[in-house]
């Protein structure tokens, strides 16, 4: 099990560790058949310019291997349209294959509610693959609701639809 170390803001340093554990994640996606991500479709400059934002955070162990990283947004009209609101925007979260069932995505989660809350927003959302019922349940169990499904934005790729979630924090 990873060390206690607390997420951090990523810097650009980062950025091209974030983006190969997302390329990681995203063949095992292929690989097991659920078209959530696609391999190369998150570059490091991508990463590097969300970074210079503030909007990633990574978590590494004491040997400094990144094991996890999240992006969180406080807006998000790309994924919910007109129904975009203020709110704590979970996107990417991911954690390392070998640091699986140590409970670190709902560390993340929790993590990602302490700095909504601590920015006075009580909602927290996210986005899934709407063929994902696996990782639908999966926030479900971390109380997020099912809002609606719509389509993919056109510069993602491996799925056409996703499920938006919500969560209040109240």
């Amino acid at each position: 099990m990873p060390a206690a170390a607390p997420m951090v803001v990523a810097t650009a340093d980062d950025a091209a560790d974030i983006a190969r554990l997302r390329d990681r994640l995203a063949q095992w996606m292929v690989d097991n058949g659920i078209a959530q991500w696609v391999p190369g479709e998150y570059t490091p400059e991508m990463v590097t310019v969300e970074s210079a934002r503030g909007e990633w955070f990574v978590w590494r162990d004491e040997s400094g291997v990144l094991t996890a990283a999240v992006r969180l947004v406080w807006s998000d009209p790309d994924f919910w349209g007109a129904d975009d609101a203020e709110a704590g925007y979970i996107h990417g979260l991911m954690v390392a294959p070998e640091n699986r069932g140590n409970d670190l995505g709902a560390r993340i989660i929790q993590f990602c509610a302490e700095r909504t809350l601590a920015q006075g927003i009580t909602v927290q959302r996210l986005d899934t693959a709407a063929d994902s019922r696996a990782l639908r349940k999966y926030y479900a169990t971390h109380g997020f609701m099912e809002i609606r499904e719509a389509p993919l934005p056109p510069q993602f790729h491996g799925t056409d639809r996703v499920v938006l979630m919500e969560k209040s924090l109240t």
